[in-house]
């Protein structure tokens, strides 16, 4: 196994899918989250399917102006360049729908509940929920 770590990008896959990111920007972040957040109630998200969900709603936060703590350059050159960025409140629901997968029913939250980072990565994930729903607020009261 290559990089692997409790943060967003810190695996090879999201850092794979973030190479994709810089040519697709908002094409690829739909195509990776409306896939997930269609899906049937049974699914269960295979862990690279996870990492690609966890790295794109990480861009549809960092693109709203609720960015993580810490984010790749390439996120952070690609908000701060094409700031400001109207964010489609679909892709908010999107994001949130897909993350809660993430969350409850994913290969990547079994195989993490197996190790001791387990809650850092759940505290880490919650926090992006939480940054989500900023954004979904935000957009709740300019309507």
């Amino acid at each position: 196994m290559g990089a692997w770590g409790i943060g967003s990008f810190e695996n090879d896959t999201a850092m794979d899918w973030l190479i994709d990111f810089e040519a697709n920007d908002f094409r690829l972040i739909d195509r990776t989250l409306a896939g997930v957040a269609a899906m049937q109630a049974v699914d269960v998200l295979d862990a690279d399917e996870a990492c690609e969900v966890l790295a794109a709603a990480e861009c549809v936060a960092a693109a709203a102006g609720f960015p993580a703590a810490s984010l790749p350059d390439e996120v952070e050159n690609w908000a701060s360049a094409n700031r400001p960025i109207q964010v489609k409140p679909a892709y908010v629901r999107m994001a949130l729908t897909a993350v809660a997968r993430v969350r409850t029913q994913s290969e990547l939250k079994d195989l993490l509940a197996e190790t001791d980072d387990y809650v850092a990565w759940d505290t880490a994930v919650a926090d992006l929920q939480s940054r989500l729903r900023q954004i979904e607020q935000n957009n709740d009261h300019r309507d």
